[in-house]
């Protein structure tokens, strides 16, 4: 469903596209888009009567640090450092468990400074992280798969909620030819305000 489905972007393409805030180019950026995304929560005991198997929320955190970045605590660690470490504590995992990152993604550096500041890698090497793995639905480090907002589109709000959808779709194995294989972990960041507020969340296939 994502926009530029069918229309692969190559690295030429991003860099050579209008610069818009150095060094952030026109490709590098989020596309607003309309569309909605809702979820349906239910207690356990109905969720394992249904269909579809269920999504389970092991783990959940939340950190804000400021309003405006004129306030904001640090310009290098972000409050993503304080909500993930919370879900992953609360889940009972830890980020080398996890089978699908789905990650806010309104720039390509925001999706740096999540791995990061999320465990995936140590700080300061998220670029040679990327470069080192496979992103697709079927290589060794999915992110995004359905396509994150900078493929899919950002329809407001609901821009975040599209990568909880998508954790829930793979983790009941329900996501069509995108389908990551024996998923067991997912995990979802939400990013708002100036970096300021984020959210973390891990889903499993068990409860």
């Amino acid at each position: 469903d994502a926009i530029f489905y069918g229309h692969p972007i190559t690295v030429e393409e991003v860099i050579a596209s209008p610069m818009v805030a150095d060094p952030l180019h026109l490709l590098e950026i989020v596309m607003p888009a309309g569309g909605g995304a809702a979820l349906v929560v239910v207690g356990p005991e109905l969720a394992k009567k249904l269909p579809n198997k269920p999504a389970w929320l092991l783990g959940a955190g939340e950190q804000v640090t400021h309003k405006t970045i004129t306030y904001a605590p640090s310009l290098t660690d972000t409050a993503i450092q304080a909500s993930a470490s919370r879900a992953f504590s609360q889940a009972g995992v830890d980020p080398g468990q996890i089978g699908l990152a789905s990650v806010y993604d309104c720039y390509t550096i925001t999706v740096l400074l999540t791995l990061e500041d999320s465990g995936f890698c140590p700080k300061g090497t998220g670029g040679r992280f990327i470069e080192e793995h496979d992103l697709r639905w079927n290589g060794d480090f999915p992110v995004n798969t359905h396509g994150g907002q900078l493929s899919f589109g950002q329809p407001g709000i609901a821009g975040g909620m599209s990568h909880v959808t998508e954790a829930v779709r793979q983790i009941q194995g329900r996501a069509g030819d995108r389908q990551i294989p024996d998923l067991d972990l997912a995990f979802v960041n939400g990013n708002g305000g100036i970096l300021s507020e984020q959210v973390s969340l891990v889903f499993g296939a068990e409860a």
